[in-house]
């Protein structure tokens, strides 16, 4: 009433459409609600839209008010009241939505949030405006003296009476313990409280302006990879926001403080190929000196429950030169053909035909081009700092008996090498088909 009655003074030329949701559960006192809203739309001469709330089967009637709320019903009514009013808003064509939050109402946010262990973004408390187009004018106004002005003008009012069920935790704060909290500290101390969610917007706004820099600057690309030392460097806020920003928008997460903590322990002090889950089959990985957000991908069982999720269809061209006598195939030519990891040059008389391409696993075992003796490939893709999960499952070239020939991008075996005494040379080259 305050807030619809300040705004006809101020906006007198404005068109005005009320909208008052009936969700019937206090019996003729919803009724007497309604009617007071169609009462004033009828004296001031402003539109109306009357949103009735279903009922329950056998809950209607009698005109008695519910003892017990249905489990959950703030947030559905919440969530129902806002879809109503931003749908009328659509509907009339109208520019803003008002909602009359007060300060006591922001004071009382604010300690929700604090004692459900909110980060900085909770603690501003509720917002002034959104993007839907919601506003909140009165959100500096303390309801002691809206109620004052209201008596004042003999506008008329009426109290919700279930706003003083205690059971309800925002009503135990409001009634039991703020009142405590003013009896020792004095009534300023609500004023104290509103401009500590004030302060929190403000350092809120800062950290979104700097995590969103920080971002763009340093986490561009789809898997938001970035240098684990610039990040560990950052102030913990900070550090905090770009890890929220960043689950937000490109990973649809919401990470409540616990996970926030997590991901930063991850990053500043985990190993190497340290994994931190994230929801949604996301997780941030550790790839050495290096973070990324990435989803998992779908791909079957690889050996002793790795995933294989980064097999790839490939095809093999092997291509045959026949050297011409006094001919030689250089090992600096060799070195050209396989500089950018897609080819590698082998003996085709030293090969064991057929080759195959087959995935990667754990256990694979190769001797290294130059050295005696075999080694297992996971210390190979280790001294390399290959992240663990770009390991298994890639593609590898095995010959007719299993052994591994080349590592497509990472190395090639001692088999076949290219020798002053080579005659036929087999190019290898390996081509993704997706």
């Amino acid at each position: 009433m305050y807030l619809l009655h300040k705004n006809l003074l101020r906006k007198g030329g404005c068109r005005v459409v009320a909208g008052h949701v009936n969700y019937g559960l206090r019996g003729t006192d919803s009724e007497k609600d309604q009617k007071l809203v169609e009462e004033m739309a009828r004296i001031h001469g402003f539109e109306k839209e009357i949103f009735r709330v279903p009922l329950e089967p056998g809950t209607e009637g009698g005109g008695k008010p519910r003892k017990r709320l249905p489990a959950g019903f703030e947030k559905n009514a919440r969530e129902s009241r806002y879809r109503f009013l931003v749908d009328l808003a659509k509907k009339v064509g109208a520019e803003r939505i008002a909602i009359a939050h007060t300060a006591d109402d922001q004071v009382e946010t604010v300690l929700m949030r604090m004692f459900d262990g909110a980060g900085i973004k909770g603690l501003k408390g509720i917002p002034r405006e959104t993007d839907d187009g919601i506003e909140r004018p009165i959100l500096d106004v303390w309801k002691e003296d809206i109620v004052k002005y209201l008596n004042k003008n003999n506008i008329p009012y009426r109290i919700d009476r279930s706003n003083f069920d205690t059971r309800l935790e925002r009503n135990w704060l409001r009634h039991v313990l703020i009142p405590l909290v003013v009896k020792r500290y004095g009534k300023g101390v609500k004023k104290r409280l509103f401009t500590l969610g004030e302060r929190f917007r403000e350092i809120d706004d800062y950290l979104e302006e700097e995590a969103d820099r920080w971002i763009r600057k340093n986490a561009a690309g789809e898997k938001s990879r970035f240098a684990r030392k610039a990040f560990s460097g950052l102030p913990t806020l900070l550090r905090m926001r770009i890890l929220q920003d960043i689950c937000f928008r490109r990973l649809a997460v919401a990470p409540n403080e616990r996970l926030l903590e997590a991901m930063d322990r991850c990053i500043r002090n985990g190993g190497p190929s340290a994994r931190v889950a994230v929801g949604k089959g996301a997780k941030l990985v550790n790839r050495y000196d290096e973070a990324a957000f990435i989803r998992q991908e779908r791909g079957t069982p690889g050996k002793r429950g790795i995933p294989s999720g980064g097999e790839k269809s490939v095809d093999l061209h092997v291509d045959l030169y026949s050297l011409e006598s006094g001919e030689k195939f250089t090992p600096a030519r060799a070195r050209r053909l396989s500089a950018k990891g897609g080819a590698e040059v082998f003996d085709a008389g030293g090969l064991r035909l057929p080759l195959a391409v087959t995935p990667l696993r754990a256990g694979d075992r190769i001797r290294p081009f130059g050295q005696e003796g075999e080694k297992k490939v996971k210390e190979i893709l280790i001294d390399r700092k290959v992240p663990r999960d770009e390991r298994w499952g890639r593609p590898v070239v095995r010959d007719a008996d299993g052994a591994i020939l080349w590592i497509p991008g990472v190395l090639r075996s001692a088999r076949a090498p290219v020798t002053p005494a080579t005659r036929n040379v087999a190019l290898l080259r390996i081509r993704s088909t997706k």
